[in-house]
């Protein structure tokens, strides 16, 4: 008689973790007289957001929760570094052979007389080798240097590891582009002062100094390899905005160059790209255990980001108007000179793309927000609220644990 719940308590237990609803349970005697279940299940299965999204494989010995199912992700995730490595190969092979064809992958294209450069349809070459070699350092960072940090503070979490390397994958690429960004600004004439983002427009902007193309290339390519990642790394809760910040910010980048509006897109980018740098820092260390740095961190994370990604980005939209195609001579606009990009509709158009980049901004700092409440009101830690779509059974899984699909 002991046997019959003890069975029927089985029968529940394994429906559940199989996520499927169940009616009922019932035992009845079999022919040979064993207790045998019947269960009936319910016709729509049980599947969570994290079961829909997640898919774990196995990345050179390391498990990588992706966000997405589709075998063409699945397959680039494995496969990311030996492509990389095999792309980067190839160029650099044939341009030691003597091949004239690397040299558009390799250097940049469209130089003038005086040193200075183009634009030109070249440059995408140039793009696509940059997102080959950032893919390969993210792939070498990510799994197999940065999580050996953790590891060595005694963190055990797979998930743990894989996000202090993401996330430090990030730190790393921000702090270096930022740097070489804010030295390049720091040498030009628009340093510090808005109006000669736009003086003397076009004259002046459709020749580039060698430093600002190549930041500009290098950070064309680091966003579009940002759509890629966003599917190969675990689910967030904000997964759209984060494409849609993506996708805008690539549309600004490129809009920018193309119209020749690079001064506004440098320093617009570094002012962007500022405070990602305190976020970035406080998750480091909570992944690493500590409790009360990250809540130093995010407060100046949150300082940060009204002060730049508020303040100043919403000073550098109103001076489009103000300091910019106002102040630009007629015989110097779009379509009367060749090379002017300067209309109301072209630049209404960009100027739309940056609204839509500041709701997804307002959108976030709600969220950071609530994450303050958490730390003032209720005394809380910091925690990330745009955290993974993702369970916390599986902190207490290994790294090199078999990797199973979902």
């Amino acid at each position: 008689m002991l046997e019959k719940p003890c069975a029927a308590e089985r029968a529940q237990s394994v429906c559940t973790a199989e996520r499927e609803p169940v009616d009922s349970v019932t035992v009845y005697a079999g022919k040979t007289g064993t207790a045998r279940l019947r269960v009936r299940r319910s016709s729509k299965p049980m599947r969570s957001k994290e079961t829909k999204h997640r898919h774990r494989v196995a990345v050179n010995g390391r498990n990588v929760v992706l966000s997405t199912r589709n075998p063409v992700i699945t397959w680039l995730a494995k496969n990311e570094l030996t492509l990389s490595f095999a792309a980067i190969f190839i160029v650099r092979t044939c341009s030691w052979l003597g091949f004239a064809w690397p040299r558009l992958f390799l250097t940049i294209q469209h130089a003038s007389l005086s040193h200075r450069y183009t634009r030109g349809a070249n440059d995408v070459w140039f793009v696509i080798n940059w997102i080959f070699q950032i893919l390969a350092a993210r792939s070498i960072m990510l799994h197999n240097v940065l999580p050996l940090i953790p590891q060595y503070f005694g963190v055990k979490s797979a998930r743990s590891q894989r996000r202090f390397g993401e996330t430090g994958w990030f730190l790393c690429y921000i702090v270096l582009s930022w740097s070489i960004g804010f030295s390049i600004w720091r040498e030009s004439p628009y340093y510090m002062n808005t109006r000669h983002l736009y003086a003397n427009y076009p004259e002046d902007h459709v020749l580039m100094p060698y430093g600002l193309k190549w930041y500009y290339l290098v950070q064309t390519a680091f966003w579009i390899s940002n759509i890629y990642t966003i599917f190969v790394e675990e689910r967030r809760k904000d997964h759209m905005e984060m494409l849609t910040h993506h996708v805008v910010t690539i549309a600004l980048v490129v809009l920018s160059y193309t119209f020749h509006f690079t001064r506004f897109g440098h320093v617009f980018m570094l002012v962007m790209d500022f405070p990602d740098v305190f976020l970035s820092l406080a998750k480091l260390v909570r992944y690493l255990g500590n409790e009360m740095a990250p809540n130093i961190l995010f407060g100046l994370f949150t300082i940060s980001w009204v002060a730049t990604k508020h303040y100043l980005c919403i000073k550098m939209m109103i001076s489009i108007w103000t300091e910019g195609i106002f102040e630009v001579p007629m015989e110097k606009r779009f379509p009367h000179c060749p090379d002017s990009f300067a209309s109301y509709p072209i630049v209404g158009f960009m100027w739309a793309i940056l609204c839509v980049l500041q709701a997804v901004l307002i959108y976030w700092f709600v969220m950071i927000l609530k994450v303050l409440e958490k730390v003032l009101i209720k005394g809380e830690d910091a925690a990330d609220e745009r955290s993974d779509e993702e369970s916390d059974s599986e902190d207490d899984a290994t790294p090199n644990d078999t990797a199973r699909p979902n």
